[in-house]
């Protein structure tokens, strides 16, 4: 079983890593949550897919539903930093004439995925020119949007609606500083996602867009760009919030100190997603949700703790960094070896790594390591490449805090296996 104090999502994974498909899928059905097991499979069995957001908005969210007042500015902090998105008046063709109409400002999930997949073509081609045609209908589709219909209330033509209100937008972001002298100091840089676009609507909803990306914002693109799994992001794809806190962590916690966990309040976390703070409980409990049900199922590596004081992020590694399992590999693990101490010093570091990491996990990654000695010291050898990196980058902490306990002068480096010659 695994430690109960997990979120729900990580469960599953530590389940499917441990004993397989089956076990997992009857694990998360027993926490009444079968479609855990259906988002923890999506993204362990793949590999990782980049895709790509630009940093403040990973940051600084946008409305998860319908503002009162659409056309109002959107208003978003994260520390010295804010981020200003206002809906700018556009021409439009409103009953055969030509008037100026503002779209209002963007929200819910649907532009959040839009922008995803513009900057990640705009990362991947290296080009300011995004062409949204065949090739969105077809990434849509990866999405799951298994039928792209249109009509008033297809999701073609909603997509098109929210993103004509990203693209009639204007977008600033403000530093502010104060000197040890006392000085406040600031910047602001003023950007547009696009000054130059073009498409086409169908009668039937339709439709095609060609965006030249602003090279200012392309610029601080290139530089900002988050890294993200397409995977994960599709099993994402209809929460608002789930999609922020997904794209939040990916930014925030590769960036931690190992030596310092960042512990925020539950106010400056609200602060983060653009919530008002009037009711704190309720926010708390919608962002717990959606980690415990959603996030943790798709961010497997994620370590964040959750309390009614705020919110612990743990240094971890970037989503792009996992690696997909391989169920030959996990389906069949034997009991957790214990091997000869190669030396006395080392006697019991093994057997008290694998109680410090617990049954699952041991037995997911340490059922086939051994320890042996090297000329640079100790050396934990794991049963594949793909285990030794995930052991360097998951449980660095324990391997020091273990290798203290057992009297070690340092944590035992982790390699892998050579593999036998063919």
């Amino acid at each position: 079983m695994p430690r109960r104090e997990l979120p729900l999502g990580q469960q599953v994974h530590a389940v499917l890593l441990g004993s397989g498909q089956g076990a997992a899928q009857q694990y998360a059905t027993g926490l009444g949550q079968p479609d855990l097991f259906d988002r923890v499979q999506a993204v362990a069995l793949e590999e990782p897919v980049p895709n790509f957001l630009h940093s403040a908005l990973c940051a600084m969210s946008l409305p998860v539903r319908r503002p009162s007042d659409e056309t109002a500015p959107i208003i978003r902090q994260d520390g010295q930093y804010t981020l200003a998105i206002t809906p700018r008046p556009v021409l439009r063709l409103i009953g055969g004439q030509q008037s100026m109409a503002v779209l209002g400002v963007p929200y819910g999930s649907l532009p959040r995925l839009v922008l995803i997949h513009i900057m990640t073509e705009a990362v991947r081609t290296r080009s300011r020119h995004i062409v949204l045609g065949s090739s969105f209908t077809d990434w849509m589709r990866r999405m799951g949007f298994r039928t792209v219909s249109y009509g008033p209330r297809g999701s073609a033509t909603l997509i098109r609606q929210q993103l004509d209100r990203l693209l009639a937008c204007e977008w600033m972001i403000r530093w502010d500083n104060q000197t040890p002298q006392g000085e406040q100091e600031f910047a602001v840089k003023e950007v547009k996602l696009s000054n130059d676009y073009a498409g086409t609507t169908g009668s039937r909803g339709s439709f095609s867009r060609e965006i030249l990306l602003t090279e200012g914002f392309f610029e601080h693109l290139r530089e900002h760009a988050v890294p993200l799994d397409e995977n994960a992001i599709r099993q994402l794809r209809d929460s608002a919030t789930a999609l922020d806190l997904y794209t939040w962590l990916a930014y925030r916690l590769p960036r931690i100190n190992r030596a310092r966990p960042a512990l925020l309040s539950w106010a400056q976390v609200a602060v983060h997603f653009g919530n008002d703070g009037n009711n704190i409980r309720k926010f708390r409990q919608t962002i717990r949700d959606a980690w415990d049900r959603q996030v943790s199922a798709v961010y497997q590596d994620a370590k964040v703790e959750f309390d009614t004081s705020g919110v612990r992020l743990h240094a971890s590694p970037a989503p792009l960094l996992r690696r997909p399992i391989r169920l030959a590999s996990v389906t069949t693990l034997a009991a957790p070896a214990l091997p000869a101490a190669p030396q006395p010093c080392a006697d019991g570091f093994l057997p008290a790594f694998q109680a410090a990491l617990g049954e699952v996990l041991a037995r997911a990654w340490l059922s086939d390591a051994t320890i042996e000695a090297a000329e640079d010291g100790l050396v934990l050898i794991a049963g594949s490449r793909f285990k030794a990196d995930y052991i360097r980058q998951t449980f660095g902490a324990d391997l020091e805090r273990v290798a203290k306990t057992c009297g070690l002068s340092a944590a035992p480096a982790v390699r892998a296996r050579p593999r036998p010659p063919q």
